[in-house]
């Protein structure tokens, strides 16, 4: 049985901060993005969740849906499953097989990679897997600059041509000290050694790109988009460059600049930017990250252009500014 995302949706939240916002309050921005996505005073994951699944499903049949996922690392509950808002939001059957995904940024791919095991044990025909996050901190922590927000979804189909899943391959291991909070706690924090955290990053991620090119029996000059997992702006470029991929492979993917740090859904995200320009035949290779987890590296092939795919770049473009203290008034920060 092939399995292939035939459709996918996007939400970004119309409020961007830029990063010239940021020199003129603080005097330093520690994130190099142009600009960022803010949500909205009434927004949370779950109502950028609903968004980008109703893009997705947009002229599909959702009683044919047998399987939900979901992906966050910032619930708006610590206890208490949210896929049961979605079937409600969205209108789905209440027979649905769910899961729900969390506490580190490898939480997206992980949602993906459930639905794709899911959907072996459902009857119906479509599989949705909905990932959004708005990493949050204080605004005295240098992490909190790049912090922005969006969501995702993708719906998945049994023999059905679109973008087929070729094979994935992962990288797991413990590090302490990067990117976590403690029960009770709202806002992410780390130990503060880039130095520390880079070399975690690179560790595990080229460790799961290398080792799935392998089991396929490629290399990564025969994937047309590459999209790396980009918690900022230097990190993952320098990493693709180190491996031998070249800027036209990892330009398309790259939101870092436009979005700023969106967490589970970095990678994600990049897919969605790059199936709007995507050609049928084109080989697609994405890698999350998660710290105190690792990396997962996932092969596409796009056989046929997905029924929906094309809101990125609207999203991105349908924006309104807004200066520091209207962000940290939006924050609640203030």
């Amino acid at each position: 049985m092939t399995k292939s995302i035939i459709s996918g949706g996007v939400y970004l939240p119309t409020l961007r901060i830029k990063r010239d916002e940021y020199l003129s309050a603080l005097g330093s921005c520690s994130a190099a993005m142009r600009e960022k996505t803010v949500m909205d005073i009434d927004e949370d994951v779950i109502t950028m969740a609903v968004a980008a699944a109703r893009d997705a499903l947009a002229d599909l049949d959702v009683s044919r849906v047998g399987v939900l996922t979901l992906a966050s690392t910032n619930f708006p509950y610590q206890e208490k499953a949210l896929a049961g808002t979605l079937v409600e939001a969205l209108g789905l059957d209440k027979h649905v097989l769910t899961s729900q995904h969390g506490n580190s940024t490898i939480a997206g791919t992980e949602a993906l990679l459930a639905a794709l095991g899911l959907l072996e044990q459902t009857e119906q025909q479509y599989a949705l897997v909905v990932v959004s996050d708005a990493p949050t901190s204080g605004p005295d922590v240098d992490m909190e600059h790049g912090f922005g927000a969006a969501a995702c979804a993708f719906v998945l189909a049994k023999d059905e041509p679109g973008l087929a899943f070729e094979g994935v391959y992962a990288q797991s291991g413990e590090t302490m000290g990067l990117r976590y909070r403690l029960p009770g706690e709202t806002d992410i924090r780390d130990i503060g050694v880039k130095a520390f955290a880079t070399l975690d990053y690179n560790e595990m991620v080229k460790a799961a790109v290398t080792g799935l090119v392998s089991k396929l029996n490629r290399n990564l000059a025969d994937y047309r988009h590459i999209v790396m997992h980009q918690a900022d702006a230097k990190t993952a470029a320098a990493l693709a460059k180190k491996m031998g991929c070249s800027d036209v492979q990892t330009k398309e993917g790259s939101v870092f600049a436009d979005t700023g740090d969106i967490g589970a859904c970095s990678s994600l995200l990049g897919l969605c930017r790059v199936l709007e320009s995507a050609a049928s035949g084109d080989c697609l290779l994405i890698s999350s990250y998660g710290s105190g987890s690792g990396s997962q590296a996932l092969s596409f092939r796009l056989q046929a252009p997905l029924k929906n795919s094309g809101s990125f770049q609207a999203r991105l473009e349908d924006k309104k500014y807004i200066g520091y203290i209207q962000y940290l008034k939006q924050k609640r920060s203030i």
